[in-house]
């Protein structure tokens, strides 16, 4: 199997993302404290990985491509995907959401919200869009293999703020989501949905909560 430089390139970038990701939130968090390490830790990952990288590999002719919306947006079958699209989403509003908006400060919808944006824009530029533009049609390189790299990056911002379910489990998650959005991304070869349903999920986390979340433990 012959591989080009780009996708030699997205073979090898998920480890040492993984590892530079790791170390940045945790040297940030002692360096900075928790809220602005935390801060630094994704600015580093958005910036560095999300944005530069892609536009590296693929281009920005070629990225804003991802977002153009597909003949059939939601795959075939189409109710399969829209089920793929809205389950997360809601049922994360349905619940967690449910629950922390009752003491959610604007302060806290507004980053949230800006997280969100951030977040499940560039994450999908990475994890799905990059990859399926290098690697179209390749269920292994470009669904497979994203998808479980996306999940483990998970574990690196838990360095600083652990997920309550613990590590290993949330990244497990993340893979399952990996693995819904990647499939919605490679039937379509678009990710505009995706990115839609990704920032949805992560507002209804109220992320801003972990952002700007007091430093006394018993707050």
């Amino acid at each position: 199997m012959s591989l080009t430089l780009e996708q030699v390139i997205l073979l090898i970038a998920p480890p040492i993302l993984v590892t530079t990701t790791y170390m940045t939130f945790k040297y940030a968090a002692r360096r900075f404290g928790t809220q602005m390490g935390y801060l630094c830790g994704f600015l580093f990952y958005w910036i560095i990985w999300c944005l530069l990288l892609p536009l590296l590999i693929i281009g920005p002719n070629r990225l804003g491509e991802l977002f153009t919306p597909a003949a059939a947006p939601f795959g075939n079958p189409a109710w399969l995907g829209l089920l793929l699209l809205i389950g997360p989403p809601l049922a994360t509003f349905l619940t967690g959401f449910r629950k922390r908006i009752q003491t959610a400060s604007l302060t806290i919808l507004v980053a949230s919200a800006l997280y969100a944006l951030a977040n499940g824009s560039l994450e999908e530029i990475l994890w799905r869009g990059t990859y399926v533009s290098v690697f179209p049609d390749d269920w292994f390189f470009g669904y497979l293999y994203p998808a479980i790299w996306f999940g483990l990056w998970h574990i690196s911002p838990q360095v600083v703020y652990p997920s309550p379910m613990g590590s290993l489990p949330f990244a497990l998650m993340a893979i399952l989501l990996g693995l819904v959005w990647g499939f919605i991304a490679m039937t379509t070869g678009s990710i505009l949905w995706v990115v839609v349903a990704h920032v949805l999920l992560n507002f209804a986390g109220l992320t801003g909560f972990s952002f700007l979340r007091s430093p006394n433990p018993g707050d």
